[in-house]
């Protein structure tokens, strides 16, 4: 598999594999990846969770949070 990445990210990655964070850029990726699917199984529970819970309407207020939930876990 081949990736290309903007300048900043392979500068990150090639900086974390120098001060010992990761081996290599294989290293960084597999955990990069391994990260991603125990989010997305976070978020998945936590809407299962949520649907067996008591139905009440959907405010503003809960898309608002849920936004800000999603920007956080991107934003890393």
């Amino acid at each position: 598999m081949n990736v290309t990445l903007p300048p900043e990210l392979e500068a990150y990655i090639e900086q974390s594999i120098r001060n010992g964070t990761f081996a290599s850029a294989s290293d960084f990726v597999e955990a990069a990846a391994r990260r991603q699917m125990q989010e997305e199984a976070w978020f998945e529970r936590k809407v299962l969770e949520g649907l067996q819970g008591p139905i009440t309407p959907l405010t503003r207020e809960d898309l608002d949070s849920v936004r800000a939930i999603a920007r956080k876990t991107r934003a890393g």
